[in-house]
């Protein structure tokens, strides 16, 4: 077991400040959480993946087993391309991209480790794993009796899932509480049989056998632990339950320096798709780092009333001269349209450098049918549109996953771009892949490297694909058909067939957008030309902003801002508590809209503004808002 000392941290600052103009600098509480292994609160701002980084780092410098490695687990894919880009800046940090050490999501440990080679050892093939996929070729198998059976029963039938319950790997028949002989029942059976012959498994399912293979084989959390005597895992206030008591019941161990990082503060997803959120992080003590070097003293000052740990929080940047105070923006019902004006006429105080990203943001993008009086992002600007959001599009041949491999080698998901194209040749060529058990079988990735070292050819295409990738500019056109023509040899492709061929064709990179003519997303423009980027709270957790509007939102029949006032006012104020058992009492729904307030309110540098109806706040209030430096506003 390797043990970090602060003169491992030293020595490592000594080179990462090199080259920096402003060096690092560690507090006792980052000291402290580099050499130990308790978990970590780490509030926004604190730069807490440059401290993951930092810690990989100092013990990649002391690594010296070839065949035993150190673990990094996430719970978003961001959240692992933000670690990887931050190692990417130091020459031992690559050596932490390959074996023997892992880096990914808690999803792709869990696939690649346990429950893949557990369903090889059943001789199932998994050729998609993807909920959306799922849902929609049972819908499409399933019978319309079948649909008219659940939708009577208020029942899904993406609820039709293997699960582990009680030591068992159980079925779970949506409407059905025990076997039935009935003809809507068979048909679930069916059509679930058919499901997994196709290869298809839900992300959840991927669990329930990881957790049947340890079950049945105890020695395989021997095995992961002696292979990973280290184990970071970042984000973990949104690991789920069923997440967290699998990772732990392997790692969670005495030969194991196991540390996570995370803001109980901002554990926003809890219950998100009906799962119960963890608590062995979330509700455990541990020593917080406080000091962010994210938002001016102003901020600071008010966020302590919206953590539900009460943190106290400090700042080490200092005040802009000039720079506005929070803002609270009142409106009515006549005067809601000119709220995102109000907020651009705060933001134009700011010097033009100083406010490149300014977004407002909301707990609630579109209300149901049977809210009254819903209040959403969209009822402040009715061109919002919530699923209106940039994206790269999946390469449609293998040219362009090149190019998106190159674009995104920092990210380390070019390898990943390029074997999805790989498969797809083969399947355009009609190949079949034959698993160990000697059936064959369609193209797929999980089968794709038993396939190439079957032919042999595994380290050859590895070797191709790097090569393709180490340059900065893509190849010419004939630099790709040299390039094909290889490939083709290689993996034995047909050269007389037409969707291949279209597939394997050189395209040339895509012309640049011109200057001026990209519409901005869900943005508004002020007639002073601010832009503002509307967006919801969720999808900016980890966002830097220079000036964040808070929008009050309206779930169920509680409005979210008139809830927090109380809290913002009074920081002893007792924080609600979330019950998972309970997700929809108004203490559960209070306590979801203290931690997506904390999240919002915690983006910006220099301005935060909040947007609330008029009718909602007392005049008390009121004056005990303006007597804590907030600046109301009130637009009649």
């Amino acid at each position: 077991m390797i043990e970090l000392v602060d003169n491992d941290i030293d020595e490592l600052l000594l080179v990462l400040n090199q080259n920096r103009a402003t060096p690092l600098v560690l507090d006792p509480s980052r000291r402290q959480a580099l050499c130990g292994n308790h978990d970590v609160q780490a509030c926004p701002g604190s730069g807490k993946t440059t401290l993951v980084g930092l810690k990989l780092l100092c013990f990649i410098r002391k690594w010296t087993a070839p065949r035993r490695g150190i673990c990094v687990l996430t719970h978003t894919n961001i959240a692992r391309d933000e670690i990887l880009k931050c190692l990417s800046g130091h020459p031992s940090g690559f050596a932490l991209r390959s074996y023997p050490h892992f880096i990914g999501t808690i999803q792709e440990f869990v696939n690649t480790f346990i429950a893949l080679p557990a369903l090889r050892s059943k001789g199932m093939t998994v050729t998609q794993i993807d909920d959306d996929h799922c849902v929609d070729r049972l819908e499409r198998m399933a019978l319309p009796g079948t649909k008219t059976y659940l939708a009577n029963r208020h029942a899904s039938i993406s609820e039709l899932r293997y699960r582990w319950e009680h030591n068992s790997l159980i079925l779970k028949t949506p409407a059905f509480q025990m076997p039935s002989q009935s003809a809507s029942y068979t048909n679930l059976l069916a059509i679930k049989a058919r499901l997994q012959a196709e290869g298809s498994f839900f992300y959840s399912e991927m669990y329930a056998y990881a957790q049947e293979s340890l079950f049945h084989n105890p020695q395989l959390a021997d095995a992961l632990r002696y292979r990973f005597p280290v184990v970071l895992i970042d984000e973990m206030q949104d690991v789920q339950g069923f997440q967290d008591e699998l990772v732990s019941a392997i790692f969670d161990h005495v030969d194991v320096h196991y540390q996570r990082f995370g803001d109980p503060d901002q554990s926003i997803f809890d219950g998100v798709g009906g799962e119960l959120p963890n608590i062995s992080y979330n509700s455990a003590d541990m020593q917080p780092i406080v000091e962010s070097h994210r938002y001016c003293p102003a901020i600071a000052g008010q966020l302590c009333g919206l953590s539900s740990r009460k943190l106290v929080l400090t700042t080490s940047c200092e005040p802009g001269p000039g720079d506005p105070s929070n803002s609270i923006i009142l409106f009515s019902n006549d005067t809601r349209a000119q709220v995102l004006e109000c907020f651009a006429g705060i933001v134009q105080m700011l010097p033009a450098s100083r406010r490149l990203v300014v977004k407002a943001v909301g707990g609630v993008a579109e209300n149901g049918g049977d809210a009254a009086a819903p209040l959403n992002i969209k009822s402040y600007w009715p061109d919002f549109q919530r699923n209106l959001q940039p994206q790269n599009p999946k390469p449609d041949t293998l040219c362009q996953a090149v190019r998106q491999a190159i674009s995104l080698r920092a990210g380390g998901q070019g390898l990943s771009l390029i074997l999805d194209a790989i498969v797809s040749a083969y399947r355009l060529a009609g190949v079949r892949f034959i698993n160990r058990a000697g059936v064959e079988k369609p193209p797929s990735r999980s089968g794709l490297a038993d396939h190439l070292r079957s032919k042999q050819v595994y380290g050859t295409l590895r070797q191709m694909i790097a090569e393709w990738v180490v340059g900065d500019d893509p190849p010419s056109e004939e630099q790709w058909n040299a390039r094909v023509e290889a490939l083709r040899a290689l993996l034995e492709l047909p050269g007389q067939n037409a969707g291949l061929n279209s597939f394997l064709a050189y395209g040339p990179a895509a012309a640049p957008v011109e200057a001026g003519i990209e519409v901005p997303i869900n943005t508004y423009i002020s007639e002073a030309d601010v832009k503002i980027e509307l967006a919801t709270i969720h999808s900016v957790k980890g966002e830097t902003h220079d000036a964040t509007l808070l929008l009050e939102t309206k779930y169920r029949t509680l409005f979210d801002l008139k809830e927090m006032i109380p809290h913002i006012i009074d920081h002893a104020l007792p924080a609600p508590v979330f019950d998972p058992a309970h997700p929809t009492t108004h203490v559960s729904i209070r306590a979801s809209f203290m931690k997506k307030a904390y999240v919002a309110a915690s983006r910006p540098r220099h301005v935060l503004a909040l947007a609330m109806g008029r009718e909602r706040i007392t005049p008390a209030q009121r004056q005990s808002l303006v007597d804590a430096g907030w600046n109301v506003i009130d637009l009649g």
